[in-house]
């Protein structure tokens, strides 16, 4: 579970195209997903951003800032 208010995200800094692994301390490149409009078209969403390390998946942003 996490829970951030909307002041603390409004603190933060803006994500870039990388973020620092929590668990291996190297630069990974950020991924986002897609938000699936009423007509079923796609198109890029910043709400959730992730990067990949090995096979595990670590959330390092939300609404385009960077959690700390």
């Amino acid at each position: 579970m996490i829970a951030i208010g909307n002041d603390e995200l409004e603190g933060l800094p803006s994500v870039g195209k990388t973020a620092k692994c929590p668990k291996c301390g190297k630069m990974h490149e950020i991924k986002h997903g897609e938000e699936v409009l009423k007509d079923g078209t796609k198109v890029p969403s910043d709400m959730l951003g992730f990067i990949n390390c090995g096979k595990k998946s670590y959330l390092v942003s939300i609404e385009g800032k960077l959690l700390k």
